[in-house]
């Protein structure tokens, strides 16, 4: 894996963004601990419930998948949350700026697919640093589904967990998606829960509207997975 030079990525629009990020990093991180520390306790409860019925996985590390994957809103508290109860003020901050510096975490895979690698995964000591809170998009990586593949062989359940079917996963995500946060990406089309991370504190220290122009312009062709979600179906002539 290799820093990637953000193909189709509107540079204009990351350039400004970043320029203000280091400009007023600290209000940034004001606003986005904030609204995170006033959200309240709403779904966060029945969110950790769900999460705590997940098997518990092992995996030989390698830190491969590591990438910015699309959480629910209230995962996304749940995150910033912890960080607030765990890591002193100055940890906090820099895990914050961190996350928001998109430019420093475009990556591209050895096959020529985009990622932008998370924020949180410290690769030299090969840590996650949000694992007790991680969201169902990085618990469920590699968990056995129904046919018997894994997305991720290196996976493995430890002694004793069975891994739910995919008809249990999908009622418990549709449980979260419920009361979590969602935004019309299209207009006219279905409301959206699944956004990145970096959505998700754009959204809380600049609003929804400009964070919905960075995930457009950013955050979707900076993914290979992203871009082929959105990607518009072809015409039948």
């Amino acid at each position: 894996m290799k820093l990637s030079t953000g193909v189709g990525v509107d540079t204009d629009l990351l350039g400004r963004l970043m320029r203000d990020v280091e400009a007023h990093a600290d209000a940034y991180v004001r606003r986005v601990l904030t609204a995170s520390a006033e959200y309240g306790t709403f779904g966060l409860p029945l969110l950790e419930k769900l999460h705590g019925e997940l098997p518990k996985t092992a995996c030989d590390n390698c830190g491969a998948c590591c990438n910015a994957v699309s959480i629910f809103s209230l995962e996304y508290h749940r995150i910033v949350r912890d960080l607030l109860t765990r890591f002193p003020p100055a940890r906090v901050r820099e895990l914050i700026v961190s996350a928001l510096r998109i430019d420093q975490r475009l990556a591209e895979l050895e096959n020529g697919e985009k990622r932008l690698r998370c924020s949180f995964r410290d690769d030299a000591a090969r840590v996650c640093v949000v694992h007790p809170v991680r969201s169902f998009a990085c618990r469920l990586f590699g968990m056995r589904h129904d046919d018997g593949h894994r997305d991720c062989e290196r996976v493995r359940e430890l002694d004793g967990e069975t891994c739910p079917s995919d008809a249990t996963v999908e009622s418990m995500m549709a449980r979260i998606h419920d009361v979590s946060e969602t935004h019309e990406v299209r207009p006219g089309g279905p409301p959206v829960a699944f956004f990145p991370f970096e959505f998700w504190l754009f959204r809380h220290a600049l609003g929804p509207n400009k964070a919905l122009e960075i995930y457009e312009n950013i955050l979707v062709p900076a993914s290979t997975p992203l871009t082929a979600l959105w990607k518009p179906p072809a015409r039948v002539i």
